[in-house]
């Protein structure tokens, strides 16, 4: 069917997370259909009248108060109003000031809205973390020590008005291409782990076309087939998650209850090292045939495949959760159980460009209690809170979900969030579902 049937089908019936607790199998289903059919309808939404699909210069003169239609666009160029703007920030700035008057393109008027609730919540977030780099470096400096080069990288970042600027530019321009931001309203929390999703992924990978002096962290990485394609932490961890690379599955169940107590460790330790020359063998050999098909070459291929894998591994999972709203709550104890899966795979966007698709899966189940930042903190001496923890049905489950595209880019702003990779959250789902008890 047409582009913008599948557009309107799209916007229409979005496949989302179900509001009955995921069990194991229904959760796997589940996913299994989202990770076929989630991309398409992605796409589809974006070419369907989407305003982030081509920034074009319109090729008929606009009327007052009216956007032009998308066929009429021919060259890089937005007119809006019968003002022109040449560059994508400076559109934002329109959009939030309401200018432009009615859209002849979907959604514009929630779109506006999700850009103006997104420049506060993006400065409120930069200030918390602007609060918490002066606050280490105070310590740092009443203390004597000396704090690591890459905790003063990140401190200029965010202490540098100028450059938390420039993030908040950055932050604007993914918001304002992220689908679901034409369709609806989106709340305020939502906008906020998106956005603390976006800019930590885009600052990982800015990271990589930095020097060694500038970087803000400092993670190894090795390989199989490549002397530093994939970051250690992924190998090291790679028995502990689900993986699907190109469409081939990785997973290494953990040892049934069934199986001897007295197995030989050395036997167990044989089947990871193995799976883990398997899993990154695969990894890498894909990574590369997508790096031979794009024609990057050294050192944009590497610098690609770092920021693919650190995603991939803790670092990754560690942004998905810290954007949650899971983030402040804190589950553990017997029963607990955490399953999280990777798939990575080369699909092409609706302008025809390859490029990596990366989608993140964590899901808590099992718990039965919890604990908040109000509950770990409450007061002593206050009789109605006892500061132990809280109490749920063992139905409640966490669950976070987020698709990443990675693209090779000629982008070369100093701070902008991408450098020689762009990476872009297209996709996120952020559920707490705590069953009172």
């Amino acid at each position: 069917p047409p582009r913008r049937a599948q557009a309107s089908a799209a916007r229409s019936a979005p496949l989302r997370a179900p509001s009955t607790p995921l069990h194991r199998p229904c959760a796997g289903a589940w996913h299994g259909l989202l990770r076929h059919h989630r991309p398409a309808a992605l796409d589809a939404a974006r070419g369907g009248g989407a305003m982030e699909a081509c920034e074009l210069q319109p090729q008929a003169q606009a009327q007052p108060g009216q956007w032009l239609s998308l066929d009429t666009f021919s060259r890089p160029l937005w007119t809006c109003g019968g003002v022109s703007y040449k560059d994508d920030a400076d559109l934002d700035v329109a959009l939030c000031s309401g200018r432009g008057g009615p859209s002849m393109l979907p959604a514009t008027e929630a779109l506006q809205q999700n850009l103006q609730v997104a420049r506060e919540v993006a400065k409120a977030f930069l200030g918390e973390v602007r609060e918490q780099c002066i606050h280490e470096r105070e310590n740092f400096l009443r203390t004597g020590r000396k704090a690591p080069r890459e905790k003063q990288n990140r401190w200029s970042l965010y202490i540098n008005a100028s450059r938390s600027q420039r993030c908040v530019a950055d932050i604007l321009r993914a918001v304002r291409r992220f689908p679901e931001c034409r369709m609806r309203v989106l709340s305020s929390p939502y906008l906020r782990a998106l956005i603390v999703l976006q800019h930590s992924m885009a600052e990982d990978t800015l990271d990589f076309s930095r020097s060694e002096m500038e970087r803000k962290h400092c993670d190894t990485f090795e390989g199989f087939v490549t002397p530093d394609g994939v970051n250690s932490q992924l190998i090291k961890d790679a028995h502990r998650s689900e993986w699907t690379v190109d469409g081939r599955s990785f997973t290494l169940h953990a040892p049934s209850e069934g199986s001897p107590k007295n197995s030989p460790i050395g036997d167990r330790k044989q089947v990871i090292a193995s799976f883990q020359r398997d899993l990154v063998t695969c990894l890498e050999e894909f990574l590369l045939d997508f790096c031979h098909r794009r024609g990057l070459h050294e050192p944009r291929a590497r610098q690609l495949m770092q920021a693919v894998t650190t995603q991939m591994s803790q670092a990754g999972l560690a942004n998905l959760e810290r954007a949650s709203q899971a983030s402040s709550v804190y589950v553990s104890g017997q029963g607990l159980e955490q399953r999280t899966a990777y798939n990575v795979s080369a699909v092409h966007t609706c302008g025809g460009e390859e490029v990596l698709q990366l989608s993140i899966y964590c899901m808590k189940t099992g718990f039965s209690s919890y604990h908040t930042p109000e509950s770990i903190a409450a007061p002593l001496d206050n009789e109605d809170e006892s500061g132990g923890p809280l109490y749920c049905s063992p139905m409640s489950y966490l669950y976070q979900y987020a698709t990443v595209r990675f693209c090779p880019s000629s982008s070369t702003y100093p701070d902008s969030a991408g450098g020689q990779v762009d990476v872009e959250v297209v996709d996120l789902i952020d559920e707490v579902h705590l069953v009172p008890v």
